[in-house]
């Protein structure tokens, strides 16, 4: 084996060790012309749950069967397959649940009365394990009217010990656990019945190393004193889905007044009220550079609306008045209920000091060992040099609460009241920048 690829192989097996692999492990007989990648697949660790069965649900007796089973676990693993191209609101194509003993394929298309497999799966006591969940938790909020209790990302798990944020979930098992699975069934159309073997493999697959990787990440957890770090953040997700606020600030819209933004807002509320009628994607109502045109323009009658070139008569089938209507009633507001435009309204140093406290914020994650897209994003450092200077009234940003402010805040503020700086400290290590104490130099 060359040098570079032992170097690397020796790597691999530290995070291993890093990791606690407990389960037994393969060995196989490696020769010296093997590449790195060669040596990883033979070096494969085996989980215990690779012969946990997978059970098809399509009948109601078979559903009965599924929900008595999962009255005895707290942990389950849960994953969907749906299809939300060409459509408001993505259709439900499977569930998948998981438990350490079983694995479970859920068919709704099969089995339509699904409440009390919503009302078990959602019981007060249970942790859910994801990945990526934002449309697992929207499922749990559309068929049993609220959120899971606990929901436990192992993306998020895994950013906050020391690995890439956000891995695939193909990723994940291959990184935390070891394992190799077949990753070539996304873009299927779930809506097909009956499934092939391999879509049915592929599905359980989905789910059959959730619970085993969440054990591996919480003990890496423990071990770094972290656990507390990845509820609250699981948490934080679960609130910011079930708050999921208008995204009606569009590409483009920045370059608004805020009398345009009010008008931009009202007619974007039209659009995904037609949309969801429909169940039809928003942007086949309207499109957003139409929108955006439409908000700019603020047409008071429906000629002055048809005026626009590239409106077509045909994509508003008939909804016209409702436009023009949404038009006045944003240019009715008074000036303290028009939306803000932070961007437009910020102070150049907003932007200049946000860029700077980004190279400081991904230092500093890569020496706590957290993925800079978990800890800092650009949002949350605009508004946290808005919060210093004064401009923004909404309390604490995200960045002075929970495990954030453990990392980011001292530092960051050191930075901005002048009383610490940044060097290149050794250039070889993850981290080379050093945060040192501001010395100011004697008066002469």
């Amino acid at each position: 084996m060359p040098a570079a690829d032992a170097c690397r192989w020796h790597r691999w097996l530290g995070m291993q060790q890093l990791g606690n692999c407990a389960a037994p492990a393969r060995f196989f007989a490696v020769g010296s012309g093997d590449s790195f990648n060669n040596v990883a697949s033979a070096f494969r660790m085996v989980s215990p749950m690779e012969s946990v069965p997978v059970h098809y649900v399509d009948s109601a007796a078979e559903l009965q069967t599924l929900i008595s089973a999962l009255a005895g676990h707290s942990i389950v693993g849960l994953d969907t397959e749906f299809i939300s191209e060409g459509r408001y609101e993505p259709a439900l194509c499977l569930v998948q649940v998981s438990t350490e003993k079983d694995i479970w394929i859920l068919d709704p298309l099969a089995v339509t009365e699904l409440d009390e497999f919503w009302r078990v799966l959602l019981a007060d006591d249970r942790e859910l394990v994801t990945v990526a969940p934002r449309q697992e938790i929207r499922f749990c909020a559309k068929f049993a009217g609220r959120a899971p209790s606990r929901v436990f990302d192992l993306q998020i798990a895994a950013g906050l010990v020391g690995y890439s944020y956000p891995l695939s979930h193909t990723n994940l098992v291959l990184r935390v656990l070891g394992q190799k699975i077949h990753g070539g069934e996304s873009f299927t159309d779930w809506r097909r019945r009956p499934l092939t073997p391999l879509q049915v493999k592929y599905a359980g697959d989905d789910v059959r190393y959730l619970i085993e990787m969440r054990k591996r990440l919480l003990r890496r957890a423990e071990q770094m004193n972290r656990r507390e770090w990845i509820l609250d953040e699981c948490a934080r997700l679960t609130q910011a889905v079930m708050e999921d606020q208008e995204k009606w600030r569009i590409s483009g819209s920045a370059r608004l007044g805020r009398r345009h933004l009010a008008v931009l807002r009202e007619v974007w509320r039209w659009r995904d009220r037609v949309a969801q009628q429909m169940n039809t994607p928003a942007a086949r109502v309207l499109g957003d550079s139409m929108l955006i045109e439409v908000a700019r323009r603020s047409p008071q009658t429906i000629e002055d609306l048809f005026a626009i070139r590239g409106l077509d008569r045909r994509l508003l089938r008939g909804a016209e008045q409702e436009i023009v209507k949404a038009v006045k009633e944003a240019q009715a507001l008074a000036e303290q209920d028009l939306p803000s435009n932070e961007r437009r309204d910020d102070p150049p140093q907003v932007s200049i000091l946000a860029k700077l406290l980004s190279v400081a914020a991904n230092g500093l994650a890569a020496e706590h060992g957290v993925d800079p897209a978990l800890l800092a994003t650009t949002a949350d450092l605009q508004e946290f040099v808005r919060w210093f200077l004064g401009q923004d009234g909404t309390g604490k940003p995200t960045l002075m609460q929970g495990w954030r402010a453990d990392i980011i805040a001292n530092p960051l503020l050191g930075f901005l009241q002048g009383d610490r700086c940044m060097r290149v400290g050794n250039v070889k290590r993850a981290n080379p920048l050093v945060f040192d104490e501001w010395q100011k130099l004697p008066q002469g």
